[in-house]
């Protein structure tokens, strides 16, 4: 079944088919992408396109040596007439490489995070840039590219991030820029572990593919060997172009991809837009889920489940940070479970509490009695121990009050040297400047 979507899609890529077939992917873990250079053009990582690398090369070099005009706009055709005169340092030095580093779009954000949580089964990407890696070491997780299949199968931080290209921080000499590269070493066997690893890896998958258009024989090639005819659960194209542009871009990888599999879709929609979506509705669910959690200990006691416990208004971000609180964990590291842990109930418990007392939601937060409250799980740790653990930057809103549910009050102190006097740009204090209380000691203060 083929479906192509003729319009443009605003605010909601997907629709709600789409949606929940894409989560069900996530849940079997079956969830692959296949990423390429569109996925970084975006703001606010504005990266150029291959085009304009080559342009910006074409530019540096042709008052040195006359070259054909038709070079100017294919890298690929560019990079091989340096290859093939045996000047290709000439070329590695031409490419703008300050222009291939920026700041992670949502995109990137929406990749790192599924490979963290282990949503994604893998993405495969022809990007050479690091943004995807960025915003995940950003929030101390260490992801790194993997470059060979053995990489892939042994880099477990993360699930895999496949850099079949190359990678801006890795071996960067050996970035593969011409097909005609292919043929030597270390590239060479290098491309070959990736191959394998991906004819072993995609098929029965769910292949999105996102901001890639090129017709390289050899990734046509590694598709061809993946895939048997119908052998992909689905393939769904990321792209805003009309299919007619897409299949006159890349009329081999057209046809490749739309006899993977029985049902192929085309959203019609910014990459970028359309991976946050897909985020904040893994968001969404885990969210639910994480109420779902306390409804029993709510019952238990009598109790109703607040119509107000619907995550449906909240917004992506806001979404995480609920997530992080769930998991415990501060606002400067990322959230990594594909699913609430069975421990997080009591911190759903407090929250269906408060809303069943009139409490509004204020983000990831609740506002009642005047007050913000913020609530975390506290998985059976001291109090002490986790505010201790929770040093945010001073940029980031500190509540009134931070309940940290499942934690106990030992009356010890994490450290016997003091935190400090406050929030510092320099050195973030301790849990900031919110008051902290146990699951017990807030509902005697808060009379819930």
């Amino acid at each position: 079944m083929i479906r192509v979507r003729l319009e443009p899609q605003m605010h909601m890529p997907f629709s709600e088919d789409q949606t929940v077939r894409l989560l069900g992917a996530i849940e079997t873990d079956s969830l692959i992408f296949l990423c390429g250079a569109g996925l970084s053009i975006p703001s606010p990582s504005n990266l150029l396109s291959a085009a304009e690398i080559s342009q910006r090369c074409y530019d540096r070099w042709v008052a040195t040596e006359p070259l054909d005009q038709a070079l100017r706009n294919d890298i690929d055709q560019l990079a091989s007439h340096f290859l093939a005169r045996n000047d290709f340092k000439i070329f590695l030095g031409l490419i703008p490489w300050n222009d291939l580093v920026g700041a992670p779009n949502k995109g990137h954000a929406a990749i790192a995070d599924l490979l963290i949580t282990r949503g994604a089964r893998a993405a495969l990407s022809a990007n050479i840039d690091c943004l995807i890696e960025s915003w995940a070491q950003g929030r101390k997780v260490d992801m790194r590219g993997a470059l060979t299949g053995q990489d892939a199968s042994t880099f477990n931080t993360t699930n895999p991030l496949v850099k079949f290209h190359g990678c801006l921080r890795l071996d960067q000499e050996n970035t593969v820029w011409t097909y005609g590269q292919l043929a030597q070493s270390p590239i060479r066997e290098r491309v070959l572990t990736c191959s394998s690893w991906m004819n072993l890896n995609l098929p029965d998958k769910h292949l999105v593919v996102v901001g890639f258009w090129t017709d390289w024989i050899y990734l046509n090639n590694v598709l061809a060997n993946a895939f048997t005819i119908n052998n992909a659960r689905c393939v769904t194209i990321i792209d805003p172009s009309p299919a007619n542009d897409l299949q006159a871009k890349a009329p081999s990888l057209w046809a490749k991809l739309t006899s993977l599999s029985n049902r192929f879709e085309h959203v019609q929609a910014s990459g970028a837009d359309a991976l946050d979506d897909l985020r904040t509705a893994f968001s969404r669910a885990w969210t639910r889920k994480f109420y779902a959690l306390g409804s029993p200990l709510i019952e238990a006691t009598g109790g109703v489940v607040p119509p107000a416990a619907t995550p449906d208004a909240l917004p992506g971000e806001d979404l995480y940070n609920l997530r992080c609180d769930a998991e415990g964990v501060p606002y400067s590291r990322a959230a990594t479970w594909k699913a609430p842990a069975q421990h997080a109930a009591q911190a759903a418990h407090i929250h269906l509490i408060l809303l069943n007392a009139g409490a509004t939601k204020q983000g990831a937060w609740l506002q009642y009695g005047g007050q913000s409250i913020r609530i975390v799980n506290g998985a059976g740790r001291g109090l002490a121990q986790v505010r201790e653990e929770y040093k945010e930057p001073a940029t980031i809103p500190q509540s009134d009050i931070v309940v940290c549910a499942g934690a106990e009050d030992l009356g010890v102190p994490a450290r016997l040297i003091s935190s400090g006097r406050g929030a510092s740009m320099i050195r973030p204090s301790s849990g900031g400047g919110a008051r902290w209380l146990t699951l017990e000691q807030a509902r005697v203060e808060l009379t819930v």
